[in-house]
């Protein structure tokens, strides 16, 4: 199954912050194959922020840019996930993947280099083979 490589790039405001979020486009026959049922979410809070933006400062941008590149390669190569949405919002970059299991993405995880360090991340998981969370946040942006 070749994935999307199109994305959506919108740009407004949230509780008067600024936020940007990208999902991926034409996914629906990923979803319908209901191979990918578990939703895992990788938050990254950022330790520098702009204060008239609240996005990560640029050294910090650079980081997320270069951890984002390891991720979509390291979920995405052998078909284990694939990373839907990215938001960024008030010093959080938040990724959205759907896995076929948590324990094959777990292992692409680990594989992803930590040259520079371990990366501030957090992950949690969900069953989610509706991908409400994906859909709901989707169609939300796209009624405004």
């Amino acid at each position: 199954m070749a994935f999307s490589t199109r994305w959506v790039l919108a740009d407004g405001t949230l509780n008067e912050q600024p936020i940007t979020i990208r999902y991926r486009e034409s996914i629906q026959s990923e979803l319908d194959s209901a191979q990918y049922d578990q939703c895992i979410q990788i938050s990254w809070q950022a330790e520098e922020q702009d204060p008239k933006t609240g996005y990560p400062s640029p050294d910090e941008l650079e980081k997320i840019d270069v951890f984002n590149q390891k991720l979509m390669e390291a979920v995405e190569a052998d078909e284990h996930g694939l990373l839907v949405m990215v938001l960024m919002c008030e010093g959080i970059n938040q990724w959205i993947i759907y896995a076929k299991d948590n324990e094959q993405l777990q292992k692409a995880l680990n594989t992803i280099p930590t040259d520079t360090g371990l990366y501030p991340i957090e992950v949690t998981s969900d069953e989610d083979p509706q991908w409400e969370t994906f859909t709901q946040l989707r169609d939300a942006i796209k009624t405004q």
